[in-house]
């Protein structure tokens, strides 16, 4: 029988801050099906980065559900495991060591999950190859364009190939040549492995290059 299962379900999600104060989620729902690559788009403090963070298990709501594959984020260890092995998570500012290499870096999540080092390495190269720098693989993060780290950000999420990524602003630190080319990559990436993503963008031009869009506003979709 075939999995009807949406990938990401997200069931009347709330979240506060500052002792319920500060409303960041109003019962937000949305489904998201296997493959499919959407865009998040809003205003700066909509909550779209809060809604992504609960998705990946990065932060937890104050209520409502989230599903990821059909399987509760209930507890700090399921979450732990999700982001660990199926969920792939892009910084805007990717978040990587500076005076680590790419390829250091990138192991990093390989390593917290107990992949085989060896078939670590391997796929660290293709997907090295695949983002078009290869060449860049012993170079410091300190030493690299804003493209290249941006690009080491994708490896990086990708190495313990996830079913899901979650991106936010991905493009948004970068030029607009640089946005362009790293997007290019990305949507290719996950197309050719049928990763299901779910992005945070201001850029409309990229959003239009998805599959579907979802707006929001103060912490509702619309």
């Amino acid at each position: 029988m075939t999995n009807t299962h949406p990938t990401i379900l997200v069931h009347d999600v709330k979240k506060n801050f500052d002792n319920g104060k500060i409303q960041v989620l109003q019962g937000v729902n949305l489904s998201v099906s296997k493959g499919e690559i959407l865009s998040l788009c809003g205003s700066s403090g909509c909550g779209k980065s809060s809604l992504l963070h609960i998705i990946a298990g990065i932060e937890s709501a104050d209520s409502g559900s989230v599903l990821i594959e059909g399987a509760e984020l209930t507890t700090e260890s399921a979450r732990l495991a999700a982001l660990r092995h199926t969920i792939g998570f892009i910084f805007q500012l990717h978040n990587l060591i500076p005076n680590l290499t790419m390829e250091e870096n990138c192991l990093i999540p390989a390593i917290a999950a107990g992949t085989n080092m060896q078939q670590a390495r391997e796929h660290f190269h293709q997907l090295a190859k695949d983002t078009g720098i290869a060449h860049r693989t012993k170079n410091r993060i300190q030493d690299l364009s804003g493209g290249e780290r941006q690009r080491t950000a994708l490896c990086r999420a990708l190495i313990n190939s996830p079913s899901i990524i979650v991106a936010d602003e991905p493009t948004g630190a970068l030029d607009e040549k640089s946005s362009r080319e790293v997007f290019d990559i990305l949507r290719g990436l996950v197309s050719s492995h049928n990763v299901t993503m779910i992005m945070a963008t201001h850029d409309k031009e990229l959003a239009q290059n998805t599959d579907r869009v979802i707006h929001m506003k103060n912490g509702r979709i619309e």
